[in-house]
């Protein structure tokens, strides 16, 4: 294996233990059965549906809000953000977690794409016997 795709993996491993620590809320049924109408399966709102989740963690305060911006994912709403999500846990508003700190975005797509392109491309054309 080589070195990036190490960092590649390491970098995988720390966003998931940062979305774990935040408490992010993914599964599109639980978020629908807290009467909020994700943009995306994966639970991800976008700008003009960010003031339903404001409004329900102002109301449920165990909640709050996780930003997209750039290349960072930030433990709390930053103003234009790319994406929002729910969350229920550490809900330090210092807690951020940055793509670039390793490798940059292009080396983080081309290293996915080499690990995942092969596996698409065996269930595009899987045996279906």
């Amino acid at each position: 294996m080589g070195a990036r795709r190490q960092i590649f993996d390491v970098t995988a491993d720390e966003l998931q233990q940062f979305f774990k620590q935040v408490g992010k809320v993914w599964i599109y049924e639980e978020l629908k059965f807290l009467d909020l109408e994700p943009d995306m399966m994966t639970g991800e709102f976008w700008g003009d549906k960010v003031q339903s989740l404001i409004d329900f963690c102002e109301e449920n305060p165990k909640y709050h809000v996780i930003s997209c911006s750039g290349r960072k994912i930030y433990n709390k709403y930053v103003p234009d953000a790319f994406s929002y999500h729910l969350a229920d846990g550490n809900s330090d508003p210092g807690l951020f977690f940055d793509f670039e700190s390793r490798l940059s975005i292009q080396e983080l797509l081309q290293i996915g794409y080499t690990m995942f392109a092969p596996v698409i491309g065996k269930i595009n054309s899987g045996d279906n016997r």
